[in-house]
């Protein structure tokens, strides 16, 4: 085992990596002796039965899966769920005119209102609103729509 040991510690010193269990690292058959290669084949043909082994034991598991695989039932495609479902809008109520139109309407032969005036005299006449603050609802219609017009501070008044 000397002369094999000196062939890898020869291909150490050239910087060849070698780790224990593989083949003998290659080297220039001119610079290996007789009893080195000799020494090396002995020990491929005493592994040579135990890979022999492993090989036939990996081939019978591979048998007895590709048999397990053409018996065993094809899994079924897993049912894709249902797709989801919208959530439906609440149908909306329709009023009878927009909120600036029902504003116009009650603010007409009032004379300058506040916001608040307007929006009171809005909600009393049944005006339907889910806003949560129906006051900007009123003072950005009256700032916005042109049949509005701001006639003093926080005033304003149905154009005439």
């Amino acid at each position: 085992m000397g002369c094999v040991a000196t062939a890898w510690d020869e291909a150490e010193s050239r910087g060849e990596a070698f780790v224990k269990g593989q083949s003998m690292p290659k080297l220039s058959l001119l610079k290996v002796s007789t009893v080195a290669l000799k020494e090396e084949l002995r020990r491929r043909l005493e592994a040579l039965p135990k890979l022999i082994a492993e090989r036939d034991e990996l081939s019978r598991q591979i048998a007895e899966l590709e048999a397990l695989a053409t018996t065993a039932e094809a899994p079924k495609p897993a049912e894709a769920p249902a797709p989801a479902r919208r959530a439906r809008k609440a149908k909306r109520t329709q009023r009878r005119a927009s909120l600036a139109a029902s504003l116009a309407e009650v603010m007409a032969g009032k004379g300058a209102m506040s916001i608040d005036q307007a929006t009171e005299a809005l909600l009393a006449s049944g005006f339907k609103t889910k806003s949560k603050n129906p006051r900007h609802r009123v003072k950005v219609t009256l700032w916005e729509d042109e049949r509005f017009e701001r006639v003093g501070k926080g005033q304003y008044a149905v154009k005439a």
